[in-house]
């Protein structure tokens, strides 16, 4: 089942730019005036302090104003959904190619994918989603190995001077051969870069309850 976020304010140019984003990461968007229109059914609300007074009873409420961006807001919504309420682990599992593909994971649960045609700003967005987990006890960054040996040593020297400050980071490299491939249907819309990132979590988790070496 579709998750469903409540969406409560007046400025349509947040309304929209928040609606189009959430709902690339599968989730809708039910837009009101009023608290009181939200079918009682939803949760989880997000606002904007100047224009929300009052509480929301039973109901989880996120402000723009607590978040430095629509992407940070996003990711916390993503995260409340998913009922992830404080930080144990942290997976990010990456696709390498000439495009890229990324899966975020927090205790086990995969947060968010993303899509990337530009190497730079992907290790920008994994730093700053290491940065915003910096309390979590275990930080893991595994890396499919489907690229030639100096193409991943590259890769990977790029990344460590990114991630260099990152205190307790790990970072594996997996044999994509082994990938989890038809453990779990590729959704709709759904690049097969971030379908490949999704298997890549996967298959680590699994090995992990499995014990393998």
């Amino acid at each position: 089942m579709k998750k469903t976020i409540g969406l409560v304010t007046l400025d349509m140019k947040f309304a929209s730019m928040f609606r189009e984003t959430i709902s690339k990461m599968g989730v809708k968007t039910i837009h009101t005036l009023s608290i009181d229109d939200l079918p009682f059914s939803v949760n989880v609300i997000v606002t904007k302090k100047s224009e929300f007074q009052g509480e929301a009873v039973n109901r989880k409420t996120l402000y723009l104003e607590d978040y430095q961006s629509m992407e940070e807001l996003i990711e916390k919504v993503l995260e409340v959904l998913n009922e992830v309420e404080s930080y144990q682990s942290i997976l990010i599992a990456i696709d390498p190619g000439k495009t890229i593909g990324v899966a975020y994971s927090v205790n086990d649960k995969i947060i968010r994918t993303s899509k990337y045609f530009h190497e730079e700003s992907m290790f920008e967005d994994v730093k700053t989603f290491l940065k915003r987990h910096k309390e979590a006890e275990e930080k893991t960054i595994i890396i499919g190995s489907t690229t030639t040996q100096e193409e991943l040593l590259r890769f990977l020297e790029i990344l460590n001077k990114h991630l260099k400050h990152i205190e307790g980071l790990k970072i594996e490299v997996v044999d994509e051969f082994r990938t989890a491939r038809g453990l779990i249907p590729r959704e709709k819309g759904l690049s097969k870069d971030e379908y490949s990132a999704i298997l890549l979590s996967l298959r680590r988790r699994f090995r992990f309850k499995k014990g393998e070496a």
